[in-house]
């Protein structure tokens, strides 16, 4: 398939868009496989896995880094809390924020996720062969333009 192809020639199940989508969601099994094992979902992992390097901050800060809304942010906390992986600490400057803390269990999770996680982009990288840096290259054009 040529992606030179105009729209108008494309199956559906040529159009990036499609492939992206389907792509995306086998990633996102493999990834949700390695955080089932560990109890939480892919997205709870990427919560952890922000307040690896930003333990403390609010969920705004944290959603507008994961690229989500506020809310299911919000969501995925609620959901670690009652898994005893963090905790919400009212802001002593603010009271109407609340920040984010790793419990000693939901730190070591995460850090235990982590190397699995990695395993997961080894592989995409390693498929991808010669064309990871292009694949990337790529990936950071649709993130700044869309």
């Amino acid at each position: 398939m040529s992606l030179h192809q105009t729209s108008t020639e494309l199956s559906y199940q040529e159009l990036l868009c499609f492939r992206l989508n389907a792509i995306a969601r086998r990633i996102a099994r493999a990834h949700n496989k390695a955080c089932a094992e560990a109890g939480i979902t892919g997205g709870q992992s990427f919560v952890l896995f922000d307040l690896l390097d930003h333990e403390g901050d609010n969920i705004t800060e944290i959603a507008n880094r994961l690229q989500l809304d506020s809310p299911a942010v919000g969501g995925y906390i609620d959901r670690l809390i009652k898994l005893d992986l963090v905790v919400r600490v009212e802001d002593p400057n603010d009271r109407r924020l609340y920040r984010i803390h790793f419990t000693n269990k939901g730190r070591q999770l995460a850090k235990n996720l982590m190397p699995k996680a990695r395993a997961v982009h080894d592989n995409i990288c390693a498929l991808m062969g010669d064309n990871v840096n292009i694949f990337g290259d790529g990936l950071s054009k649709l993130e700044e333009g869309l």
